[in-house]
């Protein structure tokens, strides 16, 4: 029976202060649909590849090559891959991989890996997929989810394939596909028959989309026996996952004896102590490499974005707990007389101290019922913000709820405590007397404030620094004309057909093949200058290919038709990066001058949080290269666009080819970045919107108990102005403290972000002046409603109040 009166009273005093009840709920909801979004994001990253049933026992083998006797080995904040100093590949060769197998007793499978794109042919249909090949006993390790098959004999047939069910869908049009056969788009036209079909993995670094046995590899079949040609990644199965650095060890022991001239040289090469390996090797978990972004395998992440997601969702809720407890504290002083009767007709400490608690209670529960419920409508629009596909099932949403109740509880007393402790002690005759403010120290609530707002002006001016950044990369002269260019990939062989289709077409200016630039497939070589060693990326392009991309010659000449592939050979034309390195070294400088063609001015091939590195350029017929660059006419968009495409059916008909503006693929490097400045956008929206709504209650609490104190102001001749200003004074000086404290906070992280880029915009004045302007106005607009209505309000009334 009390607790049914304990509910009925907390439900009434609840609903008296309706306005209160309603910004502590809304505030509240808000920041726990945050803070539950944020729990399923960093659930959904730290489950990857965690459903191997022997995850434990399964590494990734790499290898690290050392540059310098003192190189960068643990990442910093804002890191995404390690220091020039080391290097960290998954390749290796054939026979090294076997030698391994034989003499490591601790290894119980060596489990190899290659991929590489391969033109799929079923019907009239052609699609260039991505394939990889693996040895015939690898989905006895790997516990994807199979439809249709048996894991332990599907890839026992050489020529048998496992596609995933969104592969069967777009080869056969349908999930069950075992039996069904598709062709290589190769002139030996092999042909493969399903042999299972499994569900395409969401939480897994190995992104599988046509699986094949290693045997049906060039690379395999041709170099099975090479010791020099690395290019397979490889899978150990250990037989006591407590062994992976003794296994390395071993593994780096062997490669030392085996290679043993080939470190001396490097050694010698680039001047590093006796005391450096030159290689070590390495064991990675399988279920830590997705969220280690050092090694570059398959799909991966950084623990980075995690605990920023973490960072905000936490601030984000402590603002919104923080005005709660606020509101709490500062509209306590205005139950006295509530509280006195109460005593008087004989309610204890300890009712009282429950009533206050079970209101605090029934906010926090409906308030972590609503953000729920908002999740759940946020949850599509999250995803395609964080790139992610989360589909929560019942049990994990009765585990969110569950979760967020425990949270509603902690919350619960944290807010019930206060009032609780200074109303049941005061006495109960001033109360009864009608003295219904109560003065809460200020020091308390002040505090309060300027937390919520030093984290707003953080958000605030981390998006303002981001989007200038961005405004930068956007704006920033690369070094080429990027503007109307086309890339149209999957025309291997056939980029030759496609220029002479096009060339005379009035909508195109300009048509050039290319292979290595502006795609994850560049390749690149090792070059020792001056005793430190330069990676030199190369590509191959048509004579067209300069003049396609508007990029200035510095020295020499062009490629020009009149030559001739042929006569041309090995002479390349380089960036001026590669030209001063060449010329900094005066040997190697004579060695390779009589292989220049040109020199042409550097440009941002790569994104711009790198440096400009050293290019080479060579020269090659159109019709060996892979990707099309077509520049556009202005204004004629649609149609340039119309005729590559027609162009392209009829040159490789039924074919799936990628066509997309050179614009938005360079857009698309930074992605990553583009998804945190709008994450940190929102969370600077939210952040306002809830410090603001506490702001707004905090202030009307506060005329209340001031209403008195403003009256006899007024009667004294106090103008408009005058009650105007010593009513917002306070507030004035909080957000000034609050700008004060967040400058130093936020410069530290903005300059740690800006590190990452090569090239990045300055931190001036006037992103801090901006974000303090804006916080300004927000809070003018939030406490002006009370404000002018306590000046406007008639003296006489206010002197009635108390």
């Amino acid at each position: 029976m009390m607790i049914k009166s304990y509910f009925k009273m907390s439900f009434r005093n609840l609903s008296k202060r309706r306005l209160y009840s309603a910004i502590n709920f809304t505030s509240l909801s808000i920041a726990v649909m945050i803070g539950l979004l944020v729990f399923v994001f960093v659930k959904d990253e730290w489950n990857y590849d965690g459903f191997h049933s022997k995850g434990d026992n399964l590494f990734l083998l790499y290898k690290t090559d050392f540059k310098t006797d003192d190189p960068k080995l643990e990442l910093g904040w804002f890191d995404t891959k390690p220091d020039k100093g080391i290097e960290k590949g998954t390749s290796h060769n054939l026979p090294f991989l076997e030698l391994v197998k034989e003499s490591v007793p601790e290894i119980d499978k060596v489990i190899r890996v290659e991929g590489n794109y391969m033109s799929i042919k079923k019907d009239e249909k052609e699609l260039s997929e991505y394939v990889n090949y693996v040895d015939s006993d690898f989905f006895e390790h790997f516990s994807f989810n199979f439809l249709y098959g048996e894991p332990s004999t599907v890839l026992k047939e050489i020529k048998s394939a496992v596609i995933t069910d969104a592969m069967a869908m777009k080869l056969f049009g349908r999930v069950d596909a075992v039996g069904e056969t598709f062709s290589s788009g190769t002139e030996q036209g092999d042909v493969y028959q399903v042999s299972g079909v499994i569900e395409k993995p969401v939480n897994s670094s190995l992104e599988l989309n046509i699986v094949l046995n290693l045997a049906n590899s060039y690379y395999y079949k041709e170099h099975v026996d090479n010791w020099g040609y690395s290019a397979i990644s490889c899978f150990l199965l250990l037989n006591n996952p407590e062994d992976a650095s003794i296994v390395g060890q071993k593994i780096s022991e062997i490669y030392t004896e085996r290679f043993a001239d080939n470190i001396s040289s490097q050694r010698e090469m680039l001047k590093l102590s006796a005391s450096n390996p030159v290689v070590q090797y390495g064991l990675k978990n399988i279920q830590g490499l997705y969220l280690d972004p050092s090694i570059s395998y398959g799909k991966s992440s950084s623990p980075l974005y995690s605990i920023i997601l973490i960072g905000i969702g936490l601030l984000i809720l402590l603002i919104a707990c923080i005005n709660y407890l606020s509101i709490n504290v500062a509209s306590s002083g205005g139950r006295q007389m509530e509280v006195s009767v109460r005593k008087v007709m004989g309610a204890s400490g300890t009712h009282l101290h429950s009533q206050f608690y079970l209101e605090a209670l029934i906010i926090s529960a409906f308030a972590v019922l609503g953000g729920f419920t908002l999740m759940q409508l946020i949850l599509p629009r999250f995803n395609e913000l964080a790139g992610k596909s989360i589909e929560l099932s019942l049990f994990e949403n009765i585990q969110i709820l569950s979760i967020g109740l425990l949270f509603s509880l902690v919350l619960a007393f944290l807010a019930g405590i206060y009032p609780a402790q200074i109303l049941s002690r005061f006495k109960v005759v001033n109360g009864l007397k009608g003295n219904t403010t109560y003065k809460i120290k200020p020091l308390l609530i002040r505090s309060m404030v300027v937390f919520q707002f030093v984290l707003c002006l953080f958000f605030i001016s981390m998006g303002l620094a981001m989007t200038r950044q961005f405004n930068y990369i956007n704006d920033k002269d690369l070094g080429f004309d990027k503007e109307q260019i086309v890339y149209v990939r999957g025309l291997w062989g056939k980029t030759q057909l496609m220029k002479q289709e096009l060339a005379s077409n009035t909508a195109i200016q300009s048509v050039t093949g290319v292979n290595g630039i502006f795609t994850p497939s560049t390749s690149r070589g090792g070059i020792v200058i001056n005793n430190i060693q330069y990676w030199v990326q190369s590509a191959r392009v048509d004579f067209d290919f300069f003049k396609t991309f508007s990029i200035p010659l510095l020295e020499g000449e062009y490629f020009s038709e009149e030559m001739g592939v042929e006569a041309l050979g090995n002479r390349s034309i380089i960036n001026k990066r590669l030209y001063d390195l060449y010329k900094s070294d005066t040997a190697m400088y004579n060695f390779v001058q009589k292989d220049i063609q040109g020199v042409v001015n550097d440009f941002h091939f790569e994104s711009l949080q790198k440096s400009i590195g050293p290019f080479r350029f060579h020269v090659a017929e159109s019709s060996s290269l892979s990707d099309l660059f077509v520049k556009i006419g202005a204004g004629k968009n649609e149609a340039g666009i119309a005729a590559i495409k027609a162009a392209a059916e009829k040159i490789v008909p039924g074919k799936e080819i990628e066509v997309s503006f050179l614009n938005d693929y360079l857009s698309s490097r930074y992605k990553d970045n583009q998804k945190w400045k709008e994450i940190i956008n929102v969370a600077s929206v939210l952040g306002i919107i809830i410090a603001c709504i506490g702001l707004f209650g905090l202030t009307g609490i506060n005329m209340a108990n001031r209403t008195k104190e403003i009256g006899i102001r007024k009667v004294f001749g106090a103008g408009f102005s005058d009650v105007l200003i010593l009513l917002n004074r306070q507030t004035i000086w909080l957000i000034l403290l609050s700008t004060a404290i967040s400058l130093p906070i936020s410069y530290y992280f903005m300059d740690q972000w800006l590190s990452g880029f090569a090239y990045s915009t300055s931190i001036t004045v006037d992103i801090f002046l901006l974000s303090t302007s804006i916080c300004f106005l927000v809070v003018a607009i939030t406490v002006s409603f009370h404000s002018v209505k306590s000046t406007l309000s008639n003296p006489i009334d206010s002197l009635r109040y108390e």
